[in-house]
């Protein structure tokens, strides 16, 4: 079980706060968006931290078990803290994200997604982002747009 579902177990549909990290993988001034199964909306590929892992480390497991990319977290672009950001799943129980934005860094290899929790994927341009993609996620994408070295907090 993973270390989000036994919290999950513990307290039921209460709000919880758990790290996650995101990656932002840019080709040809395209970031890579994937469509996820269950919330059935593109994101920036990513997702929570398990116990004995770093946040950097975090984001290479999930990429790496998402898309089968060797990516390296590169700079921090952003962190995400504000309750706004909130996600709610379809069993009605809540996460208020804490979620730290990266830079990744490789070779973007061919790309094989994780079927079981993405049915898509596809590199956007920063002004044709689909509709359908999480206001958080679209927030990042502004944010790496015009990152310029300067951590951002949010």
């Amino acid at each position: 079980m993973d270390y989000w579902q036994s919290i999950r177990q513990a307290v039921g549909k209460e709000t919880v706060i758990i790290p996650s990290a995101a990656g932002a993988i840019i080709h040809e001034r395209k970031i890579l968006l994937v469509r996820h199964n269950v919330l059935k909306k593109w994101q920036i590929p990513g997702g929570l931290q398990e116990i004995g892992e770093s946040i950097q480390q975090t984001v290479q497991r999930e990429i790496k078990e998402e898309l089968s990319l060797d990516l390296v977290a590169g700079s921090l672009i952003a962190v995400y803290s504000h309750p706004k950001w909130m996600i709610e799943f379809p069993d009605e129980s809540k996460l208020q994200q804490l979620i730290f934005f990266f830079l990744m860094e490789g070779e973007i290899s061919p790309i094989n997604i994780q079927t079981s929790e993405i049915s898509a994927y596809q590199f956007f341009a920063p002004n044709e982002i689909p509709e359908d993609t999480f206001d958080c996620c679209k927030q990042k994408i502004s944010d790496w747009s015009q990152f310029q070295g300067q951590v951002i907090f949010r």
